[in-house]
């Protein structure tokens, strides 16, 4: 297996550069939320990554959430290639766009810091010195996800496409996102009822499928990551919700008395 799709899940499962149509009326998570996915490979746990909303700060007189993304590999799968990654973004608790974003990465031999400031009202982006023209409304990798998890599910209709501008690495993408489907996962904690989605990045102007992967959102007003699948030359990775903690709304599990 090449370890480098290990990295990919965790990428994101961090990053999970969104999907859907969104509102602000009401966020569906708060303060404390912690989430934990164990990640696998043929059955086998290769990695872990987490979720957490750590405090309200106020950037540049801007109230926040201050949410942190962090993703390894198991310590088996160190010896091959050993990943530490920790993402952070500030999000605008208003108009649910990224104010800071800092990144530090090892994975393998290489490794990586930034800092991003963000300039919405001049669609700008300061990295170190230099000054980066941005698309509007833009969101970084980590804040992505949590913006992507305001989205209005009542309208949803079979292959809707949505597109979501995103700023990475000094550059403008677009990601777009299909709705596929709803169905219904069996989980550590009960049945849950989930939308599926497809994500698909674009490479210049064109959107490119790549590896075949979809993505589980539960089908409540929490809007949780429950679940990633990649499929690979080699097999299938999953990623999968393993725990949670401090929950806006409790989870709803309206099959869980379904027998196997």
């Amino acid at each position: 297996m090449r370890l480098v799709f290990i990295k990919k899940i965790i990428f994101l499962l961090l990053f999970s550069k969104s999907f859907f149509c969104f509102s602000q009326n009401a966020l569906p998570y708060q303060l404390g939320e912690n989430l934990n996915y164990d990640i696998s490979f043929l059955g086998i746990n290769v990695g872990k990554a987490n979720l957490l909303i750590s405090s309200n700060e106020k950037i540049n007189n801007t109230d926040c959430f201050h949410i942190i993304g962090s993703g390894k590999t198991s310590p088996f799968f160190d010896i091959f290639f050993k990943v530490r990654d920790t993402y952070e973004t500030y999000l605008d608790t208003v108009t649910i766009l990224p104010t800071r974003f800092k990144r530090n990465i090892s994975e393998g031999g290489f490794k990586k810091k930034q800092l991003y400031d963000f300039n919405h009202t001049d669609s700008a982006v300061y990295v170190k010195d230099t000054l980066y023209q941005i698309l509007k409304s833009s969101q970084d990798m980590l804040s992505a996800l949590f913006f992507a998890r305001t989205f209005e599910a009542k309208d949803l209709k079979i292959n809707n496409k949505f597109i979501i501008p995103i700023f990475m690495d000094e550059e403008n993408y677009f990601l777009e996102i299909i709705y596929l489907e709803k169905d219904t996962l069996k989980t550590d904690f009960g049945y849950i009822e989930c939308l599926v989605f497809q994500p698909l990045m674009q490479e210049g102007r064109v959107f490119e499928n790549g590896e075949k992967m979809k993505v589980w959102i539960s089908n409540d007003k929490n809007h949780l990551l429950v679940k990633v699948e990649t499929l690979i030359w080699a097999g299938k990775i999953e990623a999968k919700l393993k725990s949670f903690k401090n929950l806006k709304y409790s989870l709803k599990l309206p099959l869980q008395d379904l027998e196997d």
